[in-house]
């Protein structure tokens, strides 16, 4: 490593441990030519849909998108069927289809007809994050789906397996313990603490109470107790965000927030008329009222959480929201519900805004695909030929340099054990009934 980018990676980031900072000088910083025109936020909320945002950026109840959309581009954006979470977040990860990245849902069955979860080590393509951070940028990801095991990357990875109790189990062992113990879900391994301690933290981030604790008036069946942590884990992966920001100001932010999605798909049916309900589980007016606030609420809650992680971001950065997919009325489980089948729920949103995007554009037209194209090409690095998606019409920027693919390097993780996880998120994927 160069004098110069050592101290470009001291400055940087002056509390990452020294055995970071050998596995870097093992690496080598291939990319250290390379200066970014600015940072990147790109913040990922599950499920959402300007079906039900853009009410509510009319009643002027989400600011900090609205503050997105009058400086830039918003709208729909085009996804594609089927409407599975994992497939779809790494496509927007990576510029490529499913076909390509090899993640097509979110489990598969192996030869003995057993039930896995997809993981990083089964994606067959480099991400946003490994392409940043071999050009030498500092990268923070927080929550993407398919993270686990962590990837070795320049920064810290906090993977979708890192769920508050099982961090905190793992954040009291040091060395061969925690091997035998489980894979730790974040990278550098030392920054369990840390996650955890984020977790724990009681002061508020936002003005908002959780809806669905105390007096909520909602029918039993849309399941009060589970949407009450929810509000809980989103909260608590802007946490850590700006934990990862306070100490690395990383070039790329990815932060995932799943609550609207979860939400989503428990009250989504409050919003439609009540006779499309059986019968025997037709809510009162008043849970349907009850419902229908708390649903509109956890958006209004959601973008007060995008604006806390806008903070440190500035004129000269890139910011994008994005969602996968939104929701129609369907039935789940005896009762009506959201769900996503159709085409009627293939649009998500995306905002975006920085220098080079056109101010008050509709993003009509823009796919999944488009996504990580366009941050490289903000960014100033190469695309590959080989991505499914292209740069938006509506940005400004240089010359695009074209390689073969990004496929270069085998990407390296943590070691591939069971991180401890794998019961919990089974489980909420069954309650979604995403998987039998």
């Amino acid at each position: 490593m160069n004098e110069t980018c050592a101290g470009r990676w001291a400055g940087r980031a002056p509390g990452l441990l020294t055995g970071l900072l050998t596995l870097l000088l093992t690496v080598g910083l291939t990319g250290c030519g390379w200066t970014p025109p600015g940072r990147v936020l790109v913040i990922g909320i599950d499920g959402a849909t300007m079906r039900l945002a853009g009410r509510l950026l009319e009643q002027g109840r989400l600011p900090n998108l609205a503050r997105i959309a009058e400086a830039g581009a918003s709208g729909e954006l085009k996804s594609f069927r089927p409407l599975f979470s994992p497939r779809i977040w790494t496509t927007i990860a990576t510029g490529k289809t499913p076909a390509k990245h090899g993640i097509a849902g979110f489990t598969f069955r192996d030869d003995d007809d057993e039930q896995h979860l997809y993981l990083s080590v089964h994606r067959e393509s480099a991400a946003l994050w490994n392409i940043v951070s071999d050009a030498g940028g500092m990268v923070g990801v927080v929550n993407w789906w398919n993270t686990y095991p962590p990837e070795i990357v320049r920064g810290v990875l906090v993977s979708d397996h890192a769920k508050p109790q099982r961090v905190a189990e793992l954040s009291k062992l040091t060395g061969v313990d925690a091997e035998e113990d489980g894979g730790s879900p974040v990278f550098p391994p030392q920054w369990r603490a840390r996650v955890a301690a984020a977790y724990d933290a009681t002061d508020a981030l936002t003005d908002f109470a959780n809806p669905f604790e105390g007096d909520h008036g909602l029918a039993r069946w849309m399941r009060a107790g589970v949407l009450a942590k929810r509000f809980y884990e989103d909260e608590a992966a802007v946490r850590v965000a700006l934990e990862i920001e306070r100490e690395i100001r990383p070039d790329l932010m990815m932060v995932f927030l799943p609550g609207i999605d979860r939400v989503s798909h428990h009250l989504w049916g409050t919003l439609v008329p009540e006779e499309l309900y059986p019968t025997a589980l037709r809510p009162t007016p008043s849970q349907r009222e009850a419902g229908a606030n708390a649903l509109r609420g956890y958006y209004a809650y959601t973008d007060a959480l995008i604006g806390r992680l806008l903070e440190p971001y500035g004129p000269d950065d890139l910011v994008m929201v994005v969602s996968d997919h939104g929701f129609e009325p369907g039935l789940h489980l005896g009762t009506l519900t959201g769900i996503h089948d159709s085409t009627m729920a293939e649009d998500g949103v995306l905002f975006m805004s920085g220098p080079g995007v056109s101010a008050g554009t509709d993003t009509k037209g823009v796919t999944v695909n488009d996504i990580t194209p366009t941050v490289l090409a903000w960014l100033g690095l190469p695309l590959g030929e080989d991505m499914d998606g292209t740069v938006v019409p509506f940005l400004e920027h240089e010359p695009i340099e074209l390689i073969p693919t990004h496929d270069v390097r085998a990407i390296e993780y943590l070691d591939t054990v069971p991180s401890g996880s794998e019961a919990e998120i089974l489980e909420q994927l069954r309650d979604l009934g995403y998987i039998e």
